[in-house]
């Protein structure tokens, strides 16, 4: 086996956070000279991933593998466009989340076993990311699963964390279970199935015969629990409770597994359209109610744990329909977008005699829903102009989602800051370029990625499904004005992922009371903030 500078670059970038793991080992305390040295190995790990992510683009895609007597990958790494870059995101994820624990967990006495589980989920996720065969794939993934669960569980001395690490692995041997019984259905039926060759891949589905949709659904099983999607993401709500950097690490990285598994696996997961039936509903329903939640939840990781949900829900939603680069796409910009609200999240506890910012209201309401229109459409026109922003399966719906972050965060910004015209067409000519910035990193996107993605299985839906999932969401937004539905779901959506009473003593009839009671507290508390604006 020859090594080039890319293949050890691949390599290195894949190991350097399993010695990070190795030097926290020991039983005391990580000294700070210690955590920078783990630190600096995440850190060179992304070097190395971005070094061979050069590689790849000079050279084109290879691999470092272990073959068999027939020339068959048995355990190795796939470096190609699409591998590669996810590989730079979870290092310099992984290092990033580090590099801010460093410094937030400088007292923690226990913080040595924080590095050491997370060092182990990003080795992990690397080699889920980077594996040539689904055998390695499938142990990275439970192996990273165990990992995260240590993570959540390292301050089990914190009131809730212990369940909550419970929980979690709870659902995570439940998705494991059913990745484990997929591999043994390869194993026996088809062998080893080497991921790096699609003629391959295609003679291993053949010899699966009806066993393939089964294989499919135990797939999409192991996606939807990692990604907390429908009753499977039940543990999800409760991790809160763990430190900062612990959401940090769960929400850039962790919970994206789901999509990564099913685009990786895609030859499999999407030969069946059974099972990608059964994702699409669960993801639909689950983004619909996270976000209903999201927009009612009281404390601030809350909301996020609910946005991150629901945003999981859409990004396995792309994953059915085939849009493979759209939901790479989400899942880039979710990973970093996430973790830097996690990080900053202390900074929207509101401080004592700080009182928030009153709205200005300088423009008309017709106005601004013209500003916001004509922004909006000259942006989606810019970035529909570069070349590769639609060419792609689910191109379009890229841009139907953009327009919609465009129109929610201009009227967001007027609603919450005082404002000027010379603001305002600083904020239009902000989005506007912002727009072109991003239909170009499309467009880029497009032409690195594209030669390397799977092909979109038998079973993959038709994109314009994409579109129940906006519907959904208008319907949502429509009903939640009305009255009616405001008493009827909005106290239930504020306590939904509350911890359970745990009390023996209390009767069904003393829920019943308490959920009457909240929902007389929070509509006097909405009228209240009514009255409040109406006089104002």
């Amino acid at each position: 086996m020859i090594f080039s500078p890319g293949k050890l670059c691949l390599v290195a970038a894949v190991i350097s956070p399993l010695f990070g793991a190795i030097t926290s080992f020991p039983r005391f305390s990580a000294t700070g000279s210690r955590r920078q040295v783990i630190t600096g190995l995440g850190w060179i790990a992304t070097g190395c991933a971005l070094t061979a992510a050069i590689a790849v683009a000079v050279n084109g895609p290879f691999t470092v593998a272990i073959t068999n007597s027939q020339h068959q990958p048995v355990v190795g790494l796939l470096a190609n466009q699409f591998t590669i870059t996810l590989l730079v995101l979870v290092c310099m994820v992984g290092a990033t989340v580090q590099s801010f624990s460093v410094r937030y967990l400088g007292a923690d006495q226990e913080a040595n076993r924080f590095f050491a589980a997370a060092n182990m989920v990003i080795t992990s996720m690397a080699l889920v990311c980077t594996s040539a065969t689904a055998a390695v794939l499938i142990v990275s993934w439970i192996i990273a699963g165990i990992s995260f669960v240590a993570v959540v569980g390292y301050r089990s001395d914190l009131p809730e964390v212990r369940k909550s690490a419970v929980r979690t692995f709870k659902m995570f041997a439940l998705g494991d279970l059913a990745l484990v019984v997929a591999l043994l259905i390869l194993l026996v039926r088809v062998g080893s199935v080497n991921l790096a060759s699609s003629s391959s891949l295609h003679a291993s589905l053949a010899r699966l015969g009806s066993l393939a949709t089964p294989v499919s659904l135990l797939i999409v099983i192991a996606a939807l629990t990692r990604s907390a999607q429908g009753p499977l993401g039940r543990w999800l709500p409760s991790t809160v409770s763990a430190p900062t950097p612990v959401s940090a690490l769960l929400h850039a990285g962790v919970v994206n597994g789901g999509g990564i598994l099913l685009i990786r696996l895609s030859g499999l997961s999407s030969i069946s359209s059974l099972s990608m039936a059964v994702a699409f509903v669960i993801a639909v329903l689950t983004a619909t109610v996270g976000t209903a939640v999201m927009n009612r939840k009281s404390d601030v990781k809350g909301a996020l744990a609910y946005s991150t949900i629901a945003q999981m829900g859409f990004m396995i939603a792309e994953c059915t329909v085939g849009a493979y680069l759209a939901a790479l796409i989400h899942l880039m910009g979710h990973a970093m977008y996430k973790a830097t609200l996690f990080f900053g999240s202390g900074s929207q506890i509101p401080r004592i005699g700080k009182a928030p910012l009153a709205p200005i209201d300088m423009l008309s309401t017709w106005i601004k829903i013209a500003l916001t229109s004509v922004t909006t459409a000259v942006t989606i026109l810019v970035m529909a102009a570069v070349p590769g922003v639609t060419n792609h399966r689910g191109g379009v719906f890229i841009l139907i989602f953009t327009a919609a972050t465009i129109v929610t965060a201009m009227w967001s910004w007027w609603n919450r800051r005082p404002t000027s015209n010379r603001l305002t067409f600083l904020l239009i000519a902000f989005m506007l370029a912002l727009g072109a910035l991003y239909g170009l990193v499309l467009g880029t996107l497009d032409s690195w990625i594209s030669p390397a993605l799977p092909e979109v299985g038998p079973g993959a839906l038709s994109p314009w499904w994409l579109l129940v999932i906006a519907a959904a969401g208008l319907a949502m937004t429509g009903l939640g004005r009305t009255h009616r539905t405001r008493r009827m779901v909005l106290a239930v959506l504020v306590n939904l992922g509350a911890p359970p009473i745990q009390s023996s003593k209390v009767t069904t009839q003393d829920k019943r009371r308490f959920l009457s009671d909240n929902f007389r507290d929070y509509h006097a508390f909405e009228l209240g903030k009514f009255e409040k604006e109406k006089t104002a």
